[in-house]
Parts: structure tokens; C-alpha cells; sequence
């Protein structure tokens, strides 16, 4: 079982492959099996890793998440790429795609290329999550993407997180993936393969309750790797504003919808995700 030693932090890892490597993040609550639809099909002409931040399955660290912020992970993951040797090519999914945003902005020097799907940056929204004022001023700016936010807060991340603390794992993630599908009935629905690995990652979906960075459309603009933005056609409209933020911040950034998906299009359309992503990193070489 292949684990690396990060700074006392133990990352289990998968990879296959060889040339330069791609490196795939998951979100919440997943885990680096989230990307079994890419290893096969990437590793032909990369060197595929799939990484389980320090919270997530397999790993067995011990505590209560808190200590699981985005700033931390990125620490994590610039320790794992430094071991691993030079650039990579970075995929990061929703908080993994926060990370990898946030890394991307400090450390040019460890990132070829940006790949994120569906980045849960939600500060690029309101940049003080905290600040009654900004979030008042999101409703004036843009109804809609602001009642969407707080659809998913009400309905999803404040009966999800009461759910964990009760102990009612399985509640806490459909609570969780039902809020970001913005469909009910959405985790259900899944494969029960999925299902299970959701469910072996409940307790990171108090991660959430973790303190943001300030990561507004001014740190965005230091990303000066190509980058790639990837959003489920039907996803909640607040996360699809947020990719057309991160796009529009990130110079010169491309943006993709990927159809008939919604917060998972990795999962939900494999074959149309791998394509775009396939073709964006070939356009660089």
C-alpha cells in the first residue's frame, strides 16, 4: 500500500503509468477512488496519480477535521509533489479543487498545468464568509446565485454537519451530496460502489465547517499556469458561477460545461470529461 510521509501527515496514493505526471485531487467525500474512471484511460500517455487527502480513506489519521483547511491540504500537497519530482499536472474537484487553486497561486514552480472541476471557491462569492454585508451584497448583485448558496447552507450544510455530530454518517452524506447535486433523492441514486466510498469518507464533510482563505479574483490572477475550468451542466447555479468567476479571474482560462452531469461530471459523463481534459493537456505540449 503506497503512502508517503508529508511533514507527519500520512497520504496513501495510487498510480499507474509513466511520463509526466497528472495528479488527481479529490473533494468531499470522496477519496482517490473517486478517480477510477480516469487511471486507465490517462495512464496510456501519463503518469496517473490518484491522492487521499489526510482525512480521507484509506488513511487513518485520527482527530476531528479541523485541522483539514484548505491551507493545510495545499501545505500537504506541495510536500507530495516535491517528493514525487517537478511540475505535474494538477486535477482538483470541488474543496480539492479550492486546494489546488490555492497551491496553483503560490507555487508556479510545481504546476504545469490546472485542471479544476467544479471548485467549491466559494470565497470568490463572498470573500468574507463571515460578513453579513457581502453576502447582502450578493443578493443584490446576482438573486439568484445568492439564494442558490443559501438553498444548499439551509438545506444541506447546516442539517448535514448537525447530522455527523449526531453520528448519523449516512444522513450527514446524503444531506451533503443531495445539497451540491441540488438534487434530491441524488445520493440514492448512486451506484452503490460510490455510495460506499462516500459513506467510508463521512467525516470529512466536516471540513466545511473549516475557516477559508482569502482567495478572491486578485489571488486567482496569480494562477499563471494554462488552466482548465469544468463545470456539471446542471450543477447548483451557485457553483456554476463560480467556475465563470474562476475562469474569468485566471488568465487565460478555459471554461467547459460538461452535460448531463451535475456536481460529479468525473463520475456522471466519464467519457465527455476525460476527452476535454485529454485534449486540454495535449494543446499544451
Amino acid at each position: 500500500m503506497p503512502i508517503a510521509d508529508v511533514g507527519g501527515v500520512s497520504l496513501y496514493y495510487e498510480e499507474a503509468g509513466s511520463g509526466n505526471p497528472i495528479l488527481f485531487v479529490h473533494g468531499i467525500p470522496t477519496d482517490c477512488r473517486a478517480w477510477k474512471g480516469q487511471m486507465e484511460p490517462f495512464s496510456k500517455k501519463h503518469r496517473v496519480i490518484t491522492l487521499s487527502r489526510r482525512y480521507a480513506a484509506p488513511n487513518q489519521r485520527e482527530g476531528d477535521v479541523s485541522d483539514s483547511t484548505v491551507q493545510n491540504n495545499a501545505v500537504d500537497l506541495k510536500g507530495f509533489i516535491e517528493q514525487i519530482g517537478g511540475k505535474v499536472d494538477l486535477v482538483g474537484h470541488s474543496y480539492g479543487g479550492f486546494i489546488s487553486a490555492f497551491l496553483a497561486a503560490d507555487h508556479a514552480d510545481l504546476v504545469r498545468s490546472l485542471i479544476l472541476v467544479e471548485p467549491a471557491i466559494s470565497t470568490l462569492l463572498v470573500a468574507d464568509q463571515t460578513s453579513a454585508a457581502q453576502a447582502f451584497g450578493l443578493l443584490i448583485r446576482s438573486p439568484s446565485v445568492a439564494l442558490s448558496g443559501r438553498r444548499f447552507q439551509t438545506q444541506s450544510l447546516m442539517p448535514s454537519l448537525k447530522a455527523l455530530d449526531q453520528g448519523d454518517l449516512e444522513r450527514a452524506v446524503e444531506l451533503n451530496v443531495d445539497g451540491v447535486q441540488d438534487m434530491k433523492g441524488s445520493y440514492r441514486s448512486m451506484p452503490e460502489e460510490t455510495r460506499r466510498m462516500m459513506l467510508d469518507n463521512a467525516r470529512t464533510v466536516g471540513e466545511l465547517r473549516t475557516k477559508f482563505p482569502r482567495f478572491t479574483p486578485k489571488e486567482a490572477g496569480m494562477i499563471s499556469c494554462p488552466t482548465l475550468v469544468l463545470n456539471g451542466e446542471q450543477s447548483a447555479l451557485y457553483l456554476r458561477r463560480i467556475g465563470e468567476l474562476t475562469a474569468r479571474a485566471v488568465p487565460s482560462a478555459k471554461r467547459i460545461v460538461v452535460p448531463g452531469s451535475r456536481h460529479f461530471p468525473h463520475l456522471e459523463n466519464t467519457e465527455f470529461f476525460n476527452e476535454s481534459v485529454m485534449g486540454f493537456l495535449g494543446a499544451q505540449k
